[in-house]
């Protein structure tokens, strides 16, 4: 038998990890029909199917799942072979893959960190990976990330770089005159089956389904814009939107939950300047990403929201 070829392993590994030969397809960049071909290819070169195929869709055979931890640790040491080779250069340059929520991109990385990191290291390119789903960092979807927990598995550098504090938001236009917190109408973030902390600190002090739940946390901020109800959200948001406040906090207010920010990389590319410079800005800036944060803490009060 010939011998099995990186990009073979790469195809069969998205093939894996997507379920879905279209879904791997728009993970490599490539059309439908050449994962499908590759894989026929690899299937013909083994002499054994690695795919059942039916209406469902793909689904992997015994062979195709034994193969899987023979094609990642290939993968772990093709990686390492290439972060060895880049941390010997010196030149801060290339392409930085930045794994982060599209509302972090809009609201912060691109107006905020960008243009002074582009200004700095001109050759240097950050390419952004929008998503409120984490990214696999040991497959290589990103080189760098920025997450809201610390990671436990992987061989992972992690380094948090600030506290976010969250708070009741609200419109300027919504009225909240003569209502406690919890006869709001309130709209939570949730992601995936799970609750997000957000949303448990709603169930737990209001006691009552939300009017709305989003998993996007720019469309809850949106929401809230609209004035179709209240949501916990970052106080962050206030100072970048002036037609947003944060709303004081009663009795209810009690156990804000706290939000972590990270910075998270490959342990293998620590080292390698493009994503160290990244990275040194991220963790420099962040502080000052909170600043009017801190100001703009919900105060307490006895009595209700105004």
């Amino acid at each position: 038998m010939d011998e099995l070829l990186w990009d073979d392993l790469r195809v069969l590994l998205a093939a894996l990890r997507e379920g879905s030969f279209t879904r791997a397809a728009a993970r490599l960049g490539v059309e439908q029909s050449t994962v499908s071909r590759r894989i026929a290819a690899l299937e013909a070169r083994l002499g054994r199917p690695l795919f059942h195929r039916d209406r469902a869709g793909p689904s992997p055979t015994a062979l195709g799942e034994r193969l899987r931890a023979h094609a990642e640790r290939v993968e772990r040491e093709v990686h390492a072979l290439v972060d060895t080779s880049e941390r010997h250069e010196r030149a801060v340059e290339g392409r930085v893959r930045l794994a982060t929520t599209e509302a972090m991109a809009v609201q912060v990385i691109v107006p905020r960190v960008l243009p002074a990191l582009r200004k700095k290291h001109p050759k240097l390119y950050v390419d952004l990976v929008t998503s409120d789903e984490q990214a696999d960092l040991g497959a290589r979807e990103a080189d760098i990330a920025l997450r809201f927990f610390r990671p436990t598995r992987g061989e992972l550098r992690a380094q948090r770089i600030a506290n976010v504090s969250v708070a009741p938001i609200a419109s300027r236009a919504y009225r909240t005159q003569g209502r406690s917190l919890r006869e709001l109408d309130w709209i939570v973030y949730e992601l995936g089956p799970g609750r997000s902390p957000e949303a448990d600190w709603v169930q737990r002090h209001t006691k009552r389904d939300p009017v709305m739940r989003c998993n996007g946390y720019l469309a809850c901020v949106e929401a809230v814009r609209a004035g179709l109800g209240v949501s916990l959200l970052a106080s962050a948001v206030c100072s970048w939107d002036p037609t947003l406040r944060v709303l004081p906090l009663g009795d209810e207010g009690e156990a804000l939950p706290a939000l972590e920010l990270w910075v998270v990389a490959p342990s293998s590319l620590r080292g390698v300047p493009r994503v160290d410079a990244v990275w040194d800005t991220l963790a420099t800036d962040a502080p000052k990403w909170l600043e009017r944060t801190r100001r703009t803490k919900p105060t307490r009060r006895a009595s209700t929201a105004k």
